[in-house]
């Protein structure tokens, strides 16, 4: 069963990021877990980090950051009254994404939640620039937050489950019925298709049948959803407003996406405009089929 008790939370200790570890928090605290929030230091990969620095001043640098992440987590833990025995904090210095992402494939956390403002944010349309990439590279789930200017407590009652019928795209639910049995929520299965289809209801007997990827996947309330407009995403944003949907569970590569390409098209502007968090899971075809990160680099092949 997929848990939700080692959570990853990048931060920058912009207001923005503070939204993400409330919801980590209350994930982790539900599945008895903890949380890790991690800070990155980029100023080693400017010109004046890289090359004026000596090795005494990026030492003495990097022991002042550790300081200063150590107060700042101390505020964070006291501001949002997180357990100090369940919250840890890290530093790594080097290139934001790249940090983020080794650290959760390697340090084997179930999860990375991230405010989609922060972090390399530049525009109210776009994602922000690191968790666009994390979403995109990273094979750990993804879980995104755009920050509400009202903030409200979290809950899961409900969990939207969009699917493209693919394989990738069924490949979240088994993820969506681990935290729906453990929230004791109702999921809402949605197919959204074009207007192209002129009889959208016959799409319904082609839903996957949950028992063939959760064995208990009976213990948890399904309704089943077809909607119809010209984006699907569109469809998306309308039946969590309408259905109150508190999470969504979603994968990053279906029948619009190229994956370590660009995020699927409907991934990527679901992220960018809705308000409920976006927990974006990654097929394990791609964990073979990009087996190397970035500390090993491709080899050219030799010439004849």
């Amino acid at each position: 069963m997929y848990k939700l008790d080692r959570i990853l939370c990048p931060t920058d200790f912009s207001d923005y990021s503070l939204e993400a570890i409330r919801f980590a928090a209350f994930a982790a605290r539900e599945f008895g877990g903890s949380i890790t929030l991690m800070y990155v230091d980029t100023f080693e990969k400017t010109p004046v980090g890289r090359f004026i620095m000596t090795e005494a001043e990026r030492n003495e640098h990097r022991k002042m950051i550790e300081s200063f992440v150590y107060d700042r987590c101390r505020e964070i833990i006291s501001q949002l009254q997180l357990d100090p025995d369940q919250t840890h904090y890290l530093v790594r210095f080097g290139t934001s994404y790249r940090e983020i992402i080794s650290e959760a494939e390697e340090g084997g956390y179930s999860a990375v939640a991230l405010a989609t403002q922060g972090l390399g944010y530049a525009s109210p349309y776009l994602i922000g620039r690191t968790a666009e990439r994390v979403v995109r590279l990273c094979r750990a789930p993804v879980i995104t937050l755009r920050p509400s200017e009202h903030p409200a407590p979290f809950k899961i009652n409900t969990i939207l489950c969009p699917t493209d019928f693919s394989e990738y795209g069924n490949y979240a639910i088994p993820y969506a019925i681990s935290i729906a049995r453990r929230f004791k929520a109702s999921i809402i299965l949605l197919h959204a298709t074009d207007l192209s289809v002129s009889q959208p209801e016959r799409l319904m007997e082609k839903f996957p049948d949950p028992m063939l990827y959760h064995q208990y996947a009976h213990e948890v309330t399904f309704d089943r959803l077809v909607g119809r407009d010209v984006e699907p995403e569109n469809t998306i944003e309308r039946v969590v407003l309408e259905r109150d949907v508190d999470l969504i569970v979603m994968g990053t590569h279906g029948a619009r996406g190229l994956r370590r390409v660009q995020i699927g098209n409907t991934t990527e502007e679901v992220i960018r405009r809705v308000f409920a968090p976006i927990l974006s899971i990654t097929h394990p075809f791609h964990r073979t089929v990009f087996p190397r990160r970035f500390k090993d680099e491709y080899q050219d092949s030799p010439k004849p």
